[in-house]
């Protein structure tokens, strides 16, 4: 792979007190196989040893940028991408979270796809899920080309948030448009591809997703249920996306299920429904 300036990539990483995780995940990307980029760090309101273990990635390579705001700027991090997004030098722009692990050919892989599909405004690529010592508990596969992915978008956030790569510059605004209280990377997508930039996905685990107690994402439930259906509304009311009818019917299961069970017992039970209805 070449390291022309012309494909710079910029990886961007907000974090929020990611002390645990953070050295695993900057080490993945120091470690890639294809060098040419930058990294701007967010650290985004820390007050653990998150500034310290920055200072020092920062003074060994200089490819890191770290930008520094004093309170966090909150949405899962989507608040202080928007910003560093917005200084990113790079052609290409990748995301990858404080507590991910990104595979040593990642960028090499989306670089050349990019590279070789002019077209494609976004690509993403399959997760594998991790525990909290690094192993391997399940994976999640998503539609790959465009058409499939614009299909898949009522029933799932078909792009694996931690896995994307875009070209940079072509957004006027804010990439991620912070309409609900979470879960606007989903939205933001959605508003992309309606908007006529087009996605693909690349079919292998260049990403490894983390799930751990203090994920967000993985946190408050059953309002994060609540939060993604009146996306899903959103889809219908404002851009008249009709989903078929299986999609709806298992999204109405679901939703009983969320609203039945007590909280505690969600995840376990959400994350076996991921791996039935392969979502």
């Amino acid at each position: 792979m070449s390291s022309s300036i012309e494909t710079l990539v910029s990886v961007v990483m907000p974090v929020h007190n990611g002390e645990r995780y953070l050295a695993q995940a900057i080490e993945s990307v120091l470690n890639q196989s294809f060098t040419n980029f930058e990294m701007l760090i967010v650290n985004d309101g820390s007050n653990d040893s998150t500034a310290a273990i920055l200072e020092e990635y920062a003074y060994r390579d200089k490819r890191i940028r770290i930008l520094t705001n004093k309170a966090a700027q909150g949405y899962g991090g989507e608040k202080a991408s928007n910003g560093a997004y917005k200084l990113a030098k790079g052609q290409y722009v990748a995301k990858l979270d404080a507590d991910d692990v990104a595979r040593p050919d990642r960028l090499a892989k989306q670089v050349a796809f990019l590279n070789n599909n002019p077209t494609i405004f976004l690509v993403g690529s399959f997760l594998e899920i991790i525990d909290t010592n690094g192993k391997v508990t399940s994976s999640r596969e998503y539609p790959t080309g465009h058409q499939d992915i614009y299909q898949s978008f009522y029933y799932r956030n078909p792009i694996g948030h931690p896995s994307i790569m875009f070209r940079n510059g072509l957004i006027k605004g804010d990439f991620y448009q912070l309409r609900f209280p979470a879960l606007n990377d989903y939205y933001s997508f959605f508003r992309l591809i309606q908007a006529g930039y087009p996605m693909a996905n690349i079919p292998e685990y260049l990403v490894q997703y983390r799930i751990h107690d203090s994920n967000t994402v993985f946190t408050d439930l059953r309002r994060k249920w609540k939060i993604n259906m009146s996306i899903k509304r959103s889809f219908i009311d404002d851009y008249k996306f009709r989903p078929s009818f299986v999609d709806k019917l298992l999204l109405s299961i679901i939703t009983l299920t969320v609203n039945s069970l007590p909280e505690k017992f969600l995840v376990s039970v959400m994350n076996q429904a991921r791996k039935i209805l392969k979502a």
